[in-house]
């Protein structure tokens, strides 16, 4: 079920419409919210369309950088697994 949503973002009011839930989108409106404010205090610019990309594009660095933290993991973890097949498949000769 689609559901409409009123956030706040940089002072902003948005209307979003999205079958994520009300507790859902607070938590995103308040992690954009928060890296707007550090785009902000950094003082690189006043320009509000700058400051908004510039906090997407901090998300998007953590975004990638978990899923390539995800992908060593999966590696590891089907390495192991392979290596414990052998021994298994040893010991069960």
């Amino acid at each position: 079920m689609i559901d409409r949503f009123n956030v706040n973002i940089a002072g902003y009011a948005l209307t979003v419409s999205t079958e994520r839930s009300a507790k859902h989108m607070e938590l995103l409106s308040e992690l954009l919210n928060e890296r707007v404010r550090e785009v902000q205090k950094s003082g690189g610019t006043a320009n509000y369309l700058h400051v908004i990309m510039l906090a997407a594009m901090k998300l998007g660095d953590e975004i990638l950088e978990l899923r390539a933290e995800l992908d060593r993991e999966k590696r590891q973890f089907e390495e192991k697994s392979k290596d414990l097949l052998v021994v298994l498949d040893e010991a069960l000769k």
